[in-house]
């Protein structure tokens, strides 16, 4: 079955479409030394500690299928959608039947169930760049939460986007050469809309290459920004970690320091 969802008439879909549709075929090879499986062990442990019970999970935002592949291994129930058919084409070639993988835009979620763990992951919030976009995501999220459910997902830091977003780097894995060009004001200030390139050139056969040029805006959301926009939505920040390279998570989040905010969120009690 496939789902296609167009969304809210903005650029920001339009943005995040084109900085991943070209990238897709090589999406894998550009992040082969992301370790999912640890950071899904940490995603799933911080929504135990908040009392997910059950195995039902929706993926916002799944991009090819690794953040939502070691839960789907793990027993999990697995729903997934993203923006990019052609992220979308990826996940499913790699799970087939195993799992549900839709094309649908996060700011106008399809009734595609009720789930007790919900992710949005890789700082995929972080390409919502207009006012409300943010609202619109969690009101999506919240109203597929089941009773007791968790949502769980990250941000990029300050830090990142100083850091990350403003320097310039390539790396090469099994036949692809990557570049990554970053655009960014390295005294950028909470808030700020920022952008990085990556060339990519994947050698098909012989001495012939292909090039995918993808450009990638995103916004900072400073921590009061998200929380006030989850409680707008019914949403409570019941926990709030710090994340650095290498999976490792602290209890205490610091913007200037960390390369992500970790946040967990269930329905507010009324």
């Amino acid at each position: 079955m496939t789902i296609s969802i167009a969304g809210p008439q903005d650029p920001t879909g339009e943005a995040t479409l084109h900085a991943y549709e070209p990238l897709a075929p090589l999406y894998d090879r550009f992040t082969a030394a992301y370790d999912h499986e640890r950071w899904l062990s940490a995603v799933e442990g911080l929504a135990r500690e908040q009392g997910l019970s059950g195995r039902r999970l929706l993926d916002v935002g799944c991009g090819s299928g690794k953040s939502f592949l070691p839960l789907l291994e793990r027993g999990y129930e697995v729903t997934a959608c993203d923006i990019s058919p052609a992220m979308v084409a990826e996940a499913r070639r790699k799970v087939g039947a195993r799992a549900r993988v839709v094309v649908a835009d996060m700011r106008a979620l399809p009734p595609l169930g009720e789930f007790d763990l919900i992710t949005c992951l890789d700082d995929a919030v972080n390409y919502l760049l207009d006012d409300g976009d943010l609202e619109a995501a969690f009101a999506g999220m919240g109203s597929l939460l089941a009773p007791g459910g968790v949502l769980v997902f990250d941000t990029n830091t300050l830090h990142t986007y100083r850091s990350v977003f403003s320097t310039v780097f390539a790396h090469e894995d099994d036949g692809a050469f990557f570049c990554w060009r970053g655009e960014s004001d390295p005294e950028c200030g909470p808030g700020s809309v920022c952008a990085a390139t990556i060339e990519a050139f994947a050698c098909e056969r012989a001495e012939l290459w292909r090039r995918a040029s993808s450009r990638h805006v995103q916004r900072h959301y400073p921590p009061s920004e998200v929380m006030l926009a989850l409680s707008r939505r019914g949403l409570e920040c019941v926990a709030l970690k710090g994340q650095s390279p290498g999976v490792r998570v602290s209890d205490d989040p610091d913007e200037s320091r960390h390369t992500k905010p970790i946040y967990a969120a269930k329905r507010r009690e009324v």
